[in-house]
C-alpha cells in the first residue's frame, strides 16, 4: 500500500541533490507538495533531474551554504516566505572534511565537520522549530549507523556529529510533543552513494569487502532509504517519535 501523504504538504528538503535527496524525489509527486529543494553545489543535478523526469512540481532550488545560525535561519525564512508555511523537514546533508585517522584529525577540519553535520541540522531545525509550533509538524534527521559504535577510526568528527543529531532528535521530540511535532532520525549503514568513493575515499574493493560485513552481505540503495522517510512523513504515521531508525541491512548485530 502506498504511504498516505496529504496534498499541500509544505516541505523544505535540505540536501536535495544528493543521491538520496534524488531518490526522494523520486517517491513523490511533487505536483501534490510545494517543495524547497536546498543545495549548496549541486544545483545542476536538481535541473537535469526535473529535465530527466518531465515532471510537473512546484519546486523551488533553493542554493546555499549552511555555514552558521544566521544562514541556517535564512533559509528557512526565504522558504517559508515562498511557500506560506512548513509542514515538513527532511535533512540529508553531510560531508566529511578530511579522512585521516583520529588522532591526526586537525581543529580546522574537525569544526568543518561538526558545523555542517550536526550545527547545520540543529539551527535549521531550531528555526522550524518555531514555525511548526503552531499547528505541528515532522522533522526527520539524518545519522548514521556508526554513530553508536563510535564512528570510523578515519571519520570520527563525521561519527560524533552524527551521534550529536541523534541527541538533537530525542531533545526536540521530547520538546516537540505538546506541539505535535514528530521528530525522528534515520541511521544509513552503507548505502551506494557518491559519499564513499568521493568523500571518504573508499575503493570500490574496500566498499565490496565492507557490504560483506552485513547481514544482507550487500549494500543499500538510496531507494531505501527514501522509502524509510517517506513512511515516517505520510499521514498514516503519527505515534513514532524520538527513534533513530536504523537502515543498515542487519549491520552491528
Amino acid at each position: 500500500m502506498k504511504n498516505k501523504i496529504n496534498i499541500g504538504k509544505k516541505i523544505l528538503l535540505l540536501g536535495a541533490s544528493s543521491d538520496m535527496g534524488l531518490a526522494f524525489l523520486d517517491r513523490l509527486n511533487l505536483s501534490n507538495f510545494t517543495l524547497g529543494a536546498h543545495c549548496y553545489k549541486g544545483e545542476k543535478r536538481i535541473i537535469n533531474w526535473i529535465k530527466l523526469k518531465g515532471k510537473k512540481t512546484k519546486l523551488k532550488i533553493m542554493k546555499k551554504n549552511l555555514k552558521d545560525q544566521k544562514s541556517c535561519y535564512t533559509l528557512v525564512d526565504q522558504f517559508i516566505k515562498w511557500s506560506g508555511g512548513i509542514d515538513i523537514l527532511v535533512q540529508l546533508i553531510g560531508n566529511i572534511s578530511s579522512v585521516v585517522y583520529w588522532d591526526r584529525l586537525k581543529e580546522q577540519d574537525w569544526k568543518k565537520d561538526i558545523a555542517i553535520n550536526l550545527g547545520a541540522p540543529f539551527f535549521v531545525a531550531q528555526r522550524v522549530f518555531g514555525h511548526m509550533k503552531k499547528k505541528g509538524g515532522k522533522i526527520i534527521l539524518m545519522s548514521t549507523a556508526s554513530a553508536k559504535h563510535g564512528g570510523g577510526s578515519n571519520t570520527i568528527g563525521y561519527g560524533i556529529a552524527k551521534a550529536g543529531v541523534e541527541a538533537l532528535t530525542k531533545g526536540m521530540a521530547r520538546e516537540g510533543g505538546k506541539y505535535n511535532i514528530l521528530v525522528n532520525a534515520i541511521a544509513p549503514g552503507l548505502i551506494k552513494t557518491r559519499f564513499h568513493e568521493e568523500k571518504a575515499g573508499r575503493t570500490s574493493l574496500q566498499i565490496r569487502k565492507r557490504a560483506n560485513l552485513s547481514r544482507l552481505k550487500r549494500i543499500g540503495k538510496p531507494s531505501e532509504i527514501a522509502a524509510v522517510i517517506e513512511h515516517l512523513i505520510s499521514d498514516d504515521v503519527n505515534y513514532i517519535t524520538g527513534e533513530t531508525i536504523s537502515v543498515s541491512g542487519g549491520d552491528w548485530i
